[in-house]
């Protein structure tokens, strides 16, 4: 039965990308940010994104435990990194975050580091936050919200440069983060048949990582743009090490995907002179 629902699993994984990626005519700049907003909001649907987003929590139930050493050292690498390194160390914090209050902690920094981050990248976080529904004011109902917050982001992304560049870089840089999270913790704490089957039920965040990439390809200028240090190819790799054999992951395979993640991490993550 395990096999079965993976089996399905992969097999609508694959069937949504091919369906997405047929080929057409290169689409203006305007067509193709409308084009992805239309498509981006089916595929973040949010009843859907809530419960992706609530699978986090599970962490605990499976055994992962609280790790300080993971988390960035936020304040001492900002000042350095070009504003493409902090659109997708927009995302790197935020799963820092969310990881940090799973577990009731309240990194030294965070909350300053994030805000040095929004003024460089000119990131309009209080507009936003208006602009979405209900934006999360506990860990308590974050996971709801946030979808909120990132329709938000979305719409305005079709006319905000810089909130598209957060976007794309920022869901990139969180998906990297959550899953080197798990392969660091995995590994520490072994590799058992319920923490596979919890990563294998985050496989639509990478899902989500490539039609987001793919849906403002149609652009030629937008594709360059946001596909930059090849995301979509780290993205693809990390999916072709989880799906193999059936999602059966062994601790190879987090090595792997955690070699892959510290690749474009660990740049992101020198300190500033």
């Amino acid at each position: 039965m395990k096999k079965r629902i993976f089996s399905l699993t992969v097999v609508c994984i694959l069937a949504l990308l091919i369906a997405s990626g047929a080929s057409a005519a290169e689409k203006s700049r305007e067509e193709t940010l409308d084009a992805a907003y239309e498509h981006l909001v089916k595929v973040m649907n949010p009843q859907e994104m809530k419960q992706l987003f609530a699978l986090f929590d599970g962490m605990k139930d499976i055994g992962l435990s609280w790790n300080e050493d993971l988390l960035l050292p936020l304040r001492s690498i900002i000042a350095c990194k070009t504003k493409e390194q902090l659109y997708v160390l927009w995302g790197v914090a935020a799963m820092n975050f969310s990881y940090a209050m799973l577990f009731d902690k309240k990194p030294e920094g965070f909350l300053e580091g994030g805000r040095e981050i929004d003024e460089r990248i000119g990131f309009p976080r209080a507009e936003l936050r208006e602009e979405s529904l209900a934006f999360a004011k506990s860990r308590e109902g974050q996971s709801a919200s946030s979808v909120d917050f990132i329709h938000a982001m979305l719409h305005r992304a079709k006319t905000d440069q810089a909130v598209l560049n957060t976007l794309v870089g920022g869901f990139y840089g969180s998906t990297l983060e959550l899953f080197y999270l798990f392969s660091s913790l995995g590994l520490a704490s072994g590799v058992t048949e319920e923490f596979v089957q919890f990563v294998n039920a985050h496989l639509p965040q990478l899902t989500i990582a490539q039609e987001m990439l793919k849906a403002y390809s149609e652009n030629g200028e937008l594709a360059k743009l946001l596909d930059t240090e090849n995301r979509k190819s780290v993205i693809d790799s990390i999916v072709g090490i989880i799906t193999k054999e059936m999602g059966k992951l062994t601790e190879d395979d987090l090595r792997q995907i955690l070699s892959i993640v510290k690749a474009v991490r660990d740049p992101l993550v020198a300190p500033c002179n």
